[in-house]
């Protein structure tokens, strides 16, 4: 994995939480609860691009990668059509004999800079194939 990116930010978006994917998502929840649940995930910092161009940026190699956690805190749910910064950042990469991880922060702020969200996100790269 690329060590050189530790501490860096990877990409900076500006983006929505559009009121259509939180209905979305709220429909698909079908809970009772679905209403709140629906305004709080409805990112995943780490494809925030919608595509895979920061794992392949950090080294990670897809086929020999898997997530190993993921933490969501946040101060408040996004409100339907409010915009967002969202800052990704590579904390740390640990190599092992075998494997790497690497742990990944993206940060969803309000333009004023009110902080609404923080995920982190662990993933495991294994060095060699597994059979």
């Amino acid at each position: 994995m690329n060590r050189d990116l530790i501490g860096k930010t990877l990409k900076v978006v500006w983006t929505k939480a559009h009121a259509a994917r939180i209905s979305e998502l709220e429909q698909l929840l079908g809970t009772t609860s679905a209403r709140d649940g629906a305004r709080l995930s409805i990112f995943f910092g780490l494809t925030i691009g919608r595509d895979l161009e920061l794992p392949k940026l950090v080294g990670m190699v897809m086929d020999r990668t898997l997530m190993l956690g993921h933490e969501v805190s946040w101060s408040r749910p996004f409100e339907p059509d409010e915009e967002v910064r969202v800052t990704v950042s590579l904390v740390e990469i640990q190599d092992k004999p075998d494997r790497e991880i690497a742990v990944i922060d993206s940060v969803f702020v309000t333009p004023a800079g009110e902080e609404i969200q923080r995920q982190k996100s662990t993933f495991v790269t294994y060095k060699v194939a597994r059979a």
